[in-house]
């Protein structure tokens, strides 16, 4: 569930010409739920979040323009399993389907990693047209600074806050095992054991992925140091990997519908 403190308004980006709002809340990136609906074709929003388990959905208070709001929110698990799923119907007509590929590249291979590496989320843009003056160019500085200001300010709520947040769940766009098992709405155990059986294997007490998958890019292996200052590798799924493993996961590992997964899940 959310906290009830007030943040900042949300930082939009933009898809294909509209806003898609993200606010920080915790160290954690939660998505604005109207846009996330508009974006996957739903008509309404509530039939978006009743597909979603409690924590990866709430209601939050936000400081706008307009005053104080409270905004149905999504989680990034939540985003992702959301994607997944209506990917999954088979019932919507082409240009629906291609608009949410569209949306979950946006998501997986844009945005997100580019918060998380750099900041700062940069599309590539049209070059502006010159100015004719050197007032007018004097004008556009002031305005330019004011704006790289303003963008700043918003693009720190979303950098990724807390040690345990930027070593363990979402390192450079990389996803845990059982955190990307509850992005496929997996049980996450069962994904993981999944893995075991082709595409994983420990090495000690790591599960680390077969040399021919990190190669293909479904993987990555990052060292890190535990509590005993001693290196030990782990193993990441890529976004690249999520999008691959989200069509090959066998419904007998999937959760059942309306079924919440825990956290702390049991082996």
């Amino acid at each position: 569930m959310l906290d009830t403190v007030k943040t900042q308004g949300p930082t939009p980006f933009q898809f294909e010409g509209r806003n898609v709002r993200l606010v920080e809340i915790d160290g954690e990136t939660w998505f604005v739920a109207t846009d996330v609906a508009r974006e996957l074709g739903y008509e309404h929003t509530p039939h978006l979040l009743r597909l979603l388990d409690d924590d990866e959905k709430g209601v939050h208070t936000m400081d706008t323009l307009g005053g104080d709001q409270s905004v149905a929110l999504v989680s990034e698990p939540g985003v992702y399993r959301a994607i997944i799923q209506r990917r999954a119907n088979k019932k919507h007509d082409a240009s629906l389907t291609a608009k949410i590929a569209r949306f979950q590249r946006f998501v997986f291979h844009d945005v997100l990693p580019s918060i998380r590496a750099t900041g700062s989320y940069n599309p590539a843009s049209a070059a502006p047209a010159l100015p004719k003056s050197y007032a007018e160019a004097l004008r556009e500085l002031a305005s330019t600074v004011e704006i790289v200001e303003q963008q700043q300010a918003q693009i720190a709520t979303l950098v990724p806050k807390g040690d345990f947040f930027d070593r363990f769940v979402d390192a450079n766009g990389l996803y845990g095992y059982q955190n990307a098992g509850r992005a496929l709405n997996c049980r996450p155990n069962l994904f993981t054991r999944w893995l075991r059986q082709k595409y994983c294997f420990y090495s000690g007490d790591a599960l680390v992925p077969y040399q021919q998958y990190l190669q293909s890019g479904l993987f990555e292996v990052k060292n890190f140091i535990g509590d005993d200052g001693k290196a030990r590798p782990r193993g990441w799924i890529t976004p690249k990997g999520l999008e691959y493993f989200s069509s090959r996961v066998p419904d007998s590992i999937k959760c059942r519908p309306g079924a919440a997964v825990s956290s702390s899940e049991a082996a």
